[in-house]
């Protein structure tokens, strides 16, 4: 346990309190946090945008200097949703690390057509909303993903220069 302990220690792009966070969460579910975890994790926290299974496998094998199979890598990311540590891009097919790790919590986001960028937002006047909406239509959610796609500030500024 020592040794896997010390691994995840040495996991570079986490902070001490990113790490503490998603152990943390890890605790809370009940699951393992491993290093190989950890450092799909803190791949994509050193990311300035949403990545793709496919990025992220790419970018695992650069930093691990290894090849690493695809369905490792989405059993990583399923992990991640599940702990929430990390949101899936449904519109886009990509993921990125959730900006409130810290609590569950529903998100929702803006997405820049142009440069990419993701915002999430945490709006609990939407989701109880759409909580509403749902329950006057008898419907049960099992997922509500709202995403909004349009361009973000600095793109907008950009084009009206």
């Amino acid at each position: 346990m020592a040794k896997v302990a010390r691994r995840a220690n040495e996991v570079k792009g986490l902070t001490a309190t990113q790490r503490q966070v998603a152990e943390a969460r890890c605790a809370e579910a009940g699951e393992r946090l491993t290093p190989a975890r950890l450092t799909a994790y803190a791949e994509l926290l050193s990311s300035n945008r949403p990545l793709s299974a496919y990025e992220l496998i790419a970018r695992l094998e650069k930093r691990e200097k290894r090849k690493i199979a695809p369905l490792t890598v989405y059993r990583h990311l399923d992990f991640l949703i599940r702990v929430g540590l990390v949101h899936r891009l449904e519109s886009k097919q990509t993921y990125l690390p959730c900006d409130h790790p810290e609590h569950a919590h529903e998100s929702q986001y803006l997405l820049c057509s142009s440069c990419g960028r993701a915002d999430e937002l945490e709006s609990k006047q939407l989701v109880n909303l759409l909580d509403k909406l749902t329950d006057q239509q008898g419907f049960v959610p099992v997922n509500s993903v709202v995403e909004v796609t349009g361009l973000c500030s600095e793109c907008k500024q950009l084009t009206a220069d």
